[in-house]
């Protein structure tokens, strides 16, 4: 049974941003990365990188931004709260992504010119050679994005973690060919301004 939290409406500056939150079922877990997501909303101003305002969170689910953002609870202790933060923003920027369609179309056919043999599968790429060079793209601005949020030790130790757990290849090249996949990414206006 899924159940809604309320909505989060917060503040920030002259940002006013609403967001539905809901569980699948009210689990402890659950309402831990629910109150956990809602403290980093408020220590933070995501509202740049926010671009659905539905929210689900499962227990046990792949985190995914369609048809619903559905976070996982596997990040849930404070000491992981940065990972919670950075796969929220992974997910709104797919649907950032699909507000832009031609400009991933585009920016991927360029990226099959830099990267012209790509992993597909757990734990190198994602599940087709298309989704892997859409998350080259993902990977980036959302590294780019904790950049903007956390300190620099902070961003570190979320990509070194990304880079032993999933997306190991991708989030490799993004450290080995950032100012390739920035020019790219700039090219092709896919920015978060």
């Amino acid at each position: 049974m899924k159940s809604i939290i309320g909505i989060l409406l917060f503040s920030v500056g002259l940002t006013c941003q609403a967001i539905e939150i809901s569980t699948e079922n009210s689990a402890k877990y659950e309402l831990e990365t629910v109150e956990l997501l809602n403290a980093l909303r408020e220590a933070h101003n995501t509202s740049k990188w926010e671009f659905t305002d539905k929210v689900h969170i499962k227990r046990k689910t792949i985190p995914h931004s369609h048809p619903i953002l559905t976070l996982h609870t596997r990040h849930t202790s404070r000491e992981q709260k940065d990972l919670l933060l950075s796969t929220y923003i992974h997910e709104q920027i797919h649907w950032h992504l699909d507000n832009n369609e031609s400009k991933i179309n585009a920016a991927i056919e360029e990226l099959k010119t830099v990267f012209k043999n790509v992993p597909v599968g757990y734990p190198e790429g994602a599940r087709d050679e298309y989704s892997t060079y859409q998350h080259l793209i993902v990977c980036y601005l959302e590294l780019e994005a904790i950049t903007e949020l956390l300190s620099q030790s902070r961003v570190n130790s979320v990509s070194k973690f990304w880079k032993s757990d999933h997306y190991t290849w991708i989030y490799k090249q993004i450290e080995q060919e950032k100012e390739t996949l920035k020019n790219i990414v700039e090219k092709y206006g896919l920015k978060i301004v």
